[in-house]
């Protein structure tokens, strides 16, 4: 696979996926209903009321819908701030999921642990792409 391919579909997963949070935000803040989605929160629901935790679910969720989206226009711009703004995107969606684990159906929650687990691993253990494959 070429460079410019490898940079072209990692900055599409990181888009896509950032696009996908909107599943973990949208119903929490009343915008849609989701089969299989939730906005309680274990935690913060008891400790903060509904409506809080459903502030929360949305703050926490938006942040990697616009960080992942961010770091991929990052990326194909050949911005260096794309690795970190993706790595703290993926950090943010993990401590998200962790509170609001029903805000996504399960094939959507998979996909996006996955993904954020990769990214973390890839970027941050493995170097992985590195700047001489994407240019940033």
């Amino acid at each position: 696979m070429s460079d410019l391919a490898i940079k072209v579909v990692v900055a599409g997963v990181l888009a896509a996926h950032g696009i996908g949070h909107t599943i973990g935000w949208m119903p929490a803040l009343g915008m849609t209903r989701i089969a299989g989605a939730s906005g309680d929160s274990w935690l913060l629901t008891g400790l903060a009321g509904d409506q809080a935790a459903r502030l929360a679910a949305a703050a926490l969720f938006v942040v990697p819908t616009v960080g992942f989206v961010a770091a991929a226009a990052g990326l194909m711009l050949g911005q260096p701030w794309w690795r970190p703004v993706a790595a703290g995107s993926a950090a943010i969606s993990l401590v998200a999921i962790g509170l609001y684990p029903h805000a996504l159906p399960t094939g959507p929650l998979a996909g996006a642990v996955t993904v954020d687990v990769a990214t973390l691993v890839l970027l941050l253990l493995a170097g992985w792409p590195s700047v001489a494959t994407v240019g940033a």
